[in-house]
């Protein structure tokens, strides 16, 4: 495969708004696409979290649903801490067969690392 298939075919893990290309087009022009900061794959860690601030910005006047947003964004946060925190305890463990496995699948709900497939 050479070069040019590689950026024409799409990734798993791309992003569905601007199709893994990091920008969208708009009236003025391409500008980088708001879901994934242009990066052009599913947000993951600190663009996580500055899509969350942004949702939490965006919803602050809707007095509404403003609680439960807030909840359900602490109790999103919460859990991938927790995550995180299993993640890294599985690193610590020796390549036991239950540490490998509960590393990957932290790792497939987190997406810190790429996933080979075979």
């Amino acid at each position: 495969m050479d070069s040019t298939e590689a950026r024409e075919r799409p990734t798993t893990n791309g992003c569905a708004s601007c199709y893994g290309t990091g920008e969208i087009v708009t009236e003025t022009g391409p500008v980088d696409c708001p879901d994934c900061m242009g990066v052009g794959r599913t947000p993951r860690g600190e663009v996580l979290e500055w899509r969350l601030r942004d949702v939490e910005r965006a919803h602050a006047d809707h007095q509404a649903c403003v609680t439960d947003l807030r909840w359900l964004i602490f109790e999103l946060r919460r859990h991938r801490k927790a995550l995180v925190d299993i993640f890294t305890r599985c690193q610590d463990l020796d390549d036991a067969a239950l540490a490998t496995e509960l590393r990957h699948l932290a790792n497939t709900a987190l997406d810190l690392y790429p996933v080979e497939r075979e």
